[in-house]
């Protein structure tokens, strides 16, 4: 556990829009442990633009909370006290503070206001910041006003790092940030691109939904019980882009990776790490697990699981430093954290967002590979059986989507016939390209679809591993 010496707080150099739980156990850890190392101008100035709000209970918790870090080896409380300030609400001078340096935020992808797969901003999404961009709801019109206002205050520049799992982050950020700016305050539009550098940045870190057995153990080891604690895996990862407006905090000195290109590492996170969750999410619920963890210790699922990841990474370039197959080894061993009870249906949420460079890519990349192919075949079947609502047995799954309403339309609409359905869900934009139009790709998606009506795909994966074998085994001679 880290020390319980508070150090004397001066003004915070960092804002954080949306202190959720993976801010907690994540940037505030960064934060806390500069401001340990002495750098106390670290701390957070964090808000809320959207509930739930958490100002009274970090007042109330004198501005600390816990971060529980275990796996298999052991466990580690850590007390963060780097939240130095948490607003429920933004206000037009939240950039105007002097000693401000870096602004980070954590929204979900929804929070960029984008229309899904593209870099333009969505107007039904933000209709209401267009037209009264003076009263905004938003994350992107609160940013404008309050760039506008650091403008006239006479400031400088700034540093905007979206911290959101997406593939390049800061670009999307920027994209949408100059057509909003564009369209409502064509005055701060020359400024801000003088002024205001959007980095790409990689964050990495499994934190789950606190459950009521992480928040006793938390609250036993704290001495008292911590509304704002969170419970995380041990890994850590940050990778920035070093593309500053000026000075931001020294968080290359505790372990933060600030390079020229944050683009391999993304991708290799994206790829690896993710892909195997998203794959796992689809392929682990309708075979019954709930929980990642349980799915990946299945030793059926966890041999798939390892074949998969190799398959990921063959599609990679090595970033500078870092070792891909050393890397999939440890997503196997974070994966199967028995701690980490990360629900499958969590997990699986708003995943039309997400199984584009995940999964679809890697698929492309290995269309002459029967194996692999395979592989990716039952992937994306599984998604697509998921996402009608109903595993093979006739049980609800719970769709939150983007595309849900189109998911349930595609369902309707084919019935029961399966290659109506793969052609359904192939014509959605996140499909086009090489998939789309591979004939040896439809066939063998169309085959696992099919099979994906009646059995699991534990199932399918169990028999295919029999088959292999028994055709491996040499007759007596």
């Amino acid at each position: 556990m880290n020390s319980d010496i508070a150090p004397t707080k001066k003004a915070a150099s960092i804002l954080h829009i949306g202190p959720g739980a993976f801010h907690r156990a994540h940037q505030a850890l960064y934060a806390d442990a500069l401001i340990r190392a002495g750098h106390l101008q670290a701390g957070i100035r964090a808000i809320c633009l959207f509930p739930p709000h958490l100002s009274a209970i970090h007042a109330n918790q004198g501005g600390r909370h816990h971060v529980l870090l275990r796996d298999e080896n052991g466990e580690q409380l850590n007390k963060v006290e780097s939240l130095y300030e948490v607003l429920d609400a933004a206000t037009e001078d939240m950039l105007s503070d002097p000693a401000l340096q870096l602004v980070t935020m954590t929204l979900t992808e929804k929070g960029y206001c984008h229309v899904p797969g593209t870099q333009r901003l969505d107007d039904a999404a933000i209709s209401g910041d267009l037209a009264t961009p003076d009263a905004p709801v938003t994350a992107i019109g609160w940013l404008a006003l309050a760039l506008d206002r650091r403008r006239l205050d006479g400031l400088s520049g700034i540093t905007l790092a979206s911290c959101d799992n997406i593939p390049a982050n800061g670009r999307l950020l920027e994209a949408v940030m100059r057509e909003f700016v564009g369209r409502t305050r064509p005055q701060l539009s020359d400024w801000m691109m003088a002024n205001v550098t959007f980095p790409v940045s990689m964050v990495d870190r499994i934190v789950p939904r606190v459950d009521a057995e992480a928040s006793a153990a938390i609250a036993a080891l704290a001495g008292q019980p911590d509304a704002l604690g969170v419970a995380a895996e041990p890994f850590s990862q940050w990778v920035l882009e070093r593309r500053f407006a000026g000075p931001i905090p020294p968080l290359e000195t505790v372990g933060v990776q600030i390079v020229e290109d944050v683009a391999p590492y993304e991708l290799m996170k994206h790829r690896i790490l993710n892909g195997a969750q998203t794959a796992l999410a689809h392929i682990g619920a309708l075979s019954g697990f709930p929980t990642s963890a349980q799915a990946a210790a299945d030793p059926v699922l966890a041999q798939w699981l390892s074949r998969f990841v190799v398959a990921q990474a063959a599609t990679l370039v090595c970033p500078d430093g870092e070792d891909l197959e050393a890397y999939g080894r440890l997503t196997l061993e974070r994966l199967r954290n028995p701690h980490i009870r990360h629900q499958l249906t969590q997990i699986g949420t708003d995943s039309s967002f997400k199984l584009g460079q995940r999964i679809v890519e890697a698929a492309a990349h290995h269309l002459d590979n029967e194996e692999y192919s395979n592989l990716y075949a039952l992937t994306i079947a599984a998604w697509m059986r998921y996402n009608t609502g109903r595993d093979a047995a006739g049980r609800a799954i719970p769709i939150e989507d983007p595309l849900g309403a189109r998911f349930t339309q595609i369902t309707t609409e084919a019935d029961s016939d399966t290659q109506a359905l793969a052609d359904g869900f192939l014509a959605l934009d996140l499909f086009e390209g090489p998939i789309r139009q591979d004939a040896r790709f439809r066939s063998r998606l169309v085959a696992m679809l099919s099979a994906l009506a009646t059995e699991t795909p534990r199932a399918l994966i169990a028999k295919a591993a029999t088959d292999l074998q028994e055709d491996s085994t040499c007759p007596n001679s």
